[in-house]
């Protein structure tokens, strides 16, 4: 018999109240839920996430979850982005090398574990095939944590460490890919220096010019 996602739960409202207007929710089933979903993410991967094995773990019903989160792929989203482990670090040291070297590492502490590797290899595999999934990723998780390297490459031209007509879009590119194909695509441990080899790389391809100095 399948669960109405817009029906009460006795499990989860107490007497009276299922139907009260207004009522806040309650902050604790939120971390709950949102934990137990990145612990079956690294369990399970997100093929092997379902709404039911998340409420089970979660100690809620199903309708807590839909009302909080109306699908599979909106609630992976949510604990993705919750997640501060997955946060790429806000730093301003005053130096773009040491900036991204900051950011290069925890990439590579995420990229280095198991856990991140089949979560991540999941949900790259579903992009193609599921658009809800694609759209929350990219303009919810994605694009949040390239904003922040953006910040510290534009930090690095206004203090003319970075060529000014610079590619943001690429260098942000040059330095998470590698670290990609060899972790995740290709299954392989990265290297102890991977945070300040990729960062050197992009520092000695997009140094300032002449026409930088002088400006």
């Amino acid at each position: 018999m399948t669960t109405n996602p817009s029906a009460g739960d006795a499990r989860d409202e107490a007497p009276g109240e299922a139907r009260r207007p207004g009522r806040p929710r309650d902050a604790r089933r939120d971390e709950a839920i949102l934990a137990a979903t990145l612990a079956i993410l690294r369990e399970q991967g997100y093929v092997g996430l379902t709404i039911e094995r998340v409420a089970v773990t979660a100690g809620v019903g199903r309708p807590t979850i839909y009302r909080r989160w109306p699908s599979k792929p909106a609630l992976v989203v949510a604990a993705l982005v919750h997640s501060t482990r997955l946060a790429i670090p806000v730093v301003d040291t005053g130096s773009l090398r040491r900036d991204l070297i900051a950011v290069q590492r925890r990439q590579v502490d995420l990229m280095s574990s198991p856990d991140s590797r089949r979560v991540t290899a999941g949900l790259i595999a579903d992009l193609a095939t599921d658009p809800e999934l694609a759209q929350s990723y990219v303009s919810q998780y994605l694009a949040p944590r390239r904003a922040v390297v953006w910040q510290v490459l534009q930090r690095g031209v206004d203090r003319g460490e970075l060529a000014a007509d610079v590619d943001f879009a690429l260098v942000y590119d040059l330095l998470m890919g590698p670290l990609f194909m060899r972790a995740v695509v290709w299954g392989e441990p990265l290297p102890a220096d991977a945070a300040e080899s990729t960062t050197d790389v992009v520092l000695t391809a997009f140094a300032p010019g002449p026409e930088d100095i002088e400006a």
